[in-house]
């Protein structure tokens, strides 16, 4: 009678263990209950469960069971918090560092041209290494940093549209140098035309995130996630910037830079090496990011019967058609501006 009695027990050991997980992650999905109430719910309706079904055990191992599965799976919730913790860090480590361009001379046949330049290593979402530099020259950045101020909002057009599109004609003949880079690279790598862009997309990724506003830079009105970011990277923040956007070249400068800045400079440079590509905003999400039409699979915005897969910009590690979860509603996302 023993080992039945043994054997007994880790069956129902057993099967306790995957009802209360198989219930704890009903629970979490479909409830608001925290995790701990979870895990208790959980598990006291799987004892109630299965003693209905397999009979009742004793009560000492009833409280073994009980113990060892709440610890088993307090320490799974456990790991997978730190891993979706380090995931997250990963993808925001953009906050943690602040990096400037260089400020180089380059002469050449006796001209003497000063240029803001960012020696770049990355790597794109699929593995491959890649390095160049992106410069600008000084007397560009002189002559665009406050061009913005003279955009003047067409009727009856939307205007962030007519700003990016102002943006990046302004800009576009002062990204020759960008251009040479990623020409040079995409000839050294021999790059498909999604490769091509996914080591352009990649590249901008890479570059730390920060906040371009309006206004000044006050830590005290953010929320709690933001206020956050701020007290450990105060220069991730650049103010009095009219509209909130920079001009790529002035991105490229100094290097700071939000959604709608990327994606304006993405635009340009896409644009360039003819690609269909469009700028899509979300007023919902208070967000930018840009779309691509190119054969693939993915969250997509379809527009003038074209189909654009959505591409995160802000963010390392995101693919043509992958959103972030909390904004990957398309219904919320509208196409502002397209090159063709």
């Amino acid at each position: 009678m023993t080992p039945t009695n043994k054997n007994s027990g880790c069956l129902w050991f057993f099967v306790l263990s995957l009802l209360s997980l198989f219930s704890f992650v009903i629970l979490l999905e479909l409830s608001t209950l925290s995790t701990d109430l979870a895990l208790i719910i959980a598990i006291a309706g799987s004892v109630f469960l299965l003693n209905l079904i397999l009979g009742k055990p004793s009560t000492k191992q009833l409280i073994r069971s009980g113990i060892s599965i709440y610890l088993l799976l307090f320490a799974l919730k456990f790991i997978a918090v730190f891993f979706i913790n380090t995931l997250n860090e990963s993808k925001n480590n953009s906050f943690k560092k602040n990096e400037k361009s260089n400020k180089t001379i380059v002469i050449k046949e006796s001209d003497t041209t000063i240029l803001y330049s960012s020696n770049r290593n990355w790597t794109d979402n699929y593995g491959n290494n890649f390095n160049g530099t992106l410069s600008v020259r000084e007397a560009d950045y002189q002559r665009l940093k406050n061009h913005i101020n003279n955009f003047e909002a067409p009727i009856n057009k939307y205007f962030w549209g007519s700003l990016y599109q102002y943006l990046e004609q302004k800009d576009a003949p002062s990204l020759d140098l960008v251009m040479e880079t990623f020409t040079k690279i995409n000839k050294e790598n021999k790059l498909n035309k999604m490769e091509f862009a996914e080591m352009v997309v990649s590249c901008i990724q890479d570059i730390p995130y920060s906040f371009v506003l309006q206004d000044e830079c006050p830590i005290n009105n953010y929320d709690d996630s933001n206020r956050m970011i701020l007290e450990k990277c105060p220069e991730c923040c650049i103010g009095n910037i009219v509209y909130g956007i920079q001009n790529p070249v002035s991105f490229l400068k100094n290097l700071k830079g939000d959604c709608d800045t990327r994606t304006v400079l993405i635009y340009s440079i896409l644009k360039h090496f003819k690609y269909d590509v469009a700028i899509v905003n979300s007023d919902f999400y208070r967000h930018s990011i840009i779309g691509i039409n190119l054969p693939a699979s993915g969250d997509y915005k379809v527009f003038k019967g074209k189909k654009y897969l959505l591409w995160e910009t802000t963010a390392k590690y995101y693919k043509a058609g992958e959103l972030p979860k909390n904004f990957n509603n398309v219904t919320h996302w509208n196409v502002v501006l397209t090159n063709k």
